[in-house]
């Protein structure tokens, strides 16, 4: 009889949770739609291009969709079994309540061994090829779409306005560029009578290297007040429009590297740190510097400690969904749902509260990560054993 109800239990739970993944993957999806349908408007990519990118992108999302539709899944199920009456039966037979949710908590540990594998190679590879498809689609695009009389944005802090662009569109009379430095918040203001597109390299995957090449201008740079500080006038002038460095650059961030990379680059970033503390800063620079270097690791711990907290979320929302779904008994009523519903949301407003407060150093990238669930696991625990029968 325990294994009938186990292998039923399990049964009704996983279909509504399917259909919950699928839905916040597509939801999710929904918000970079909108550049991918850029990208088959603007540079004609072909549909199977396009199903790898979405592919690739729906895999990113999986640790995000995956506690939300387990949660759901829990609350749809119990609430299902309790108006059905199934839930009183199981207990006329004398289940306890503990093997009533079992099948619960097995499925949603496998589940959450799943995610947190998947998350430690697999999305994070997924993530990178979705980022490398689109850098190397924008960045042949920055051959064809800059246009006469319209201001160009997508180079990298910087906008440029030609007059005249040839037909090929890899010539241009009359530029204007203005740049922004993020760094010193300096800006420069480039002007040229005639400039041309030179694509340095390129191959199969990799972003290529272009800029463009001005002939007969000048150069004003700018305080961050606005007051000139300097021109310079040139007879040939190279600006960098799209670089591999800065491509590599684009597409090294922590979230493209899987558990063993981010690791490791986590502890060089702590040895590189504890060698500069070895002396005092010299100028406001290398306190910057330091500042930004501690900065960066934690923001690398909160990235891979973010990769193991999928599992307790998982496991605690289908305990708490447990709890409050039952209805028809002295622990359960029809608000629970709400009830429910609430406490996730604080779940992930006190999360993203203490993830804060670790970028600003108030507290440890740990404690930021996983204080929640320990607060989470007792509100569940608390309310599983309100249920109001004995087992």
């Amino acid at each position: 009889m325990f294994k009938v109800t186990t292998r039923y239990l399990a049964a009704t739970f996983i279909p509504p949770f399917v259909v919950g993944f699928i839905f916040f993957v597509a939801f999710l999806n929904t918000f970079y739609m909108f550049r991918i349908i850029d990208l088959i408007v603007t540079k004609g990519v072909e549909i199977s291009i396009v199903l790898g990118m979405v592919l690739n992108l729906s895999v990113t999302f999986f640790s995000l969709a995956a506690p939300l539709a387990a949660f759901f899944a829990t609350l749809y199920t119990l609430n299902k079994l309790s108006d059905d009456s199934e839930i009183i039966a199981m207990r006329s037979f004398g289940i306890t309540k503990f093997k009533i949710y079992f099948p619960f908590l097995l499925v949603s540990l496998t589940i959450a061994l799943m995610i947190v594998s998947l998350d430690s190679n697999y999305i994070p590879k997924a993530n990178s090829n979705f980022k490398n498809t689109v850098m190397k689609l924008t960045s042949k695009g920055m051959l064809t779409r800059i246009q006469s009389g319209h201001f160009f944005t997508d180079i990298p802090n910087a906008t440029l306005f030609a007059e005249g662009v040839s037909t090929e569109g890899d010539n241009f009379t009359n530029i204007f560029i203005h740049v922004k430095e993020k760094s010193s918040g300096e800006e420069r203001i480039i002007f040229a009578n005639h400039g041309s597109l030179i694509k340095l390299y390129a191959d199969g995957w990799h972003a290529p290297s272009l800029r463009m090449h001005l002939t007969e201008g000048n150069i004003a740079k700018l305080s961050i007040s606005g007051e000139q500080i300097e021109k310079i006038l040139f007879h040939e002038y190279d600006f960098p429009i799209f670089s591999a460095d800065f491509a590599s650059e684009m597409l090294d961030k922590d979230s493209m590297k899987t558990n063993r990379e981010l690791k490791n680059a986590i502890e060089k970033r702590q040895k590189d740190y504890v060698f500069l503390e070895r002396t005092p800063p010299a100028n406001p620079e290398e306190v910057n510097s330091r500042k930004n270097a501690r900065h960066l690791i934690t923001k690398s711990r909160i990235e891979y400690f973010a990769r193991f907290i999928t599992f307790p979320q998982i496991v605690l929302f289908v305990l708490l969904g447990f709890s409050l779904g039952i209805k028809n008994v002295r622990g359960g009523g029809g608000n629970n749902t709400i009830r429910a519903i609430i406490i996730l949301l604080g779940y992930y407003g006190l999360y993203f509260l203490c993830l804060s407060f670790a970028q600003k150093e108030l507290i440890s990238a740990t404690v930021a990560s996983f204080a929640p669930s320990v607060i989470l696991t007792c509100v569940a625990v608390y309310y599983f054993k309100k249920l109001d029968w004995v087992g």
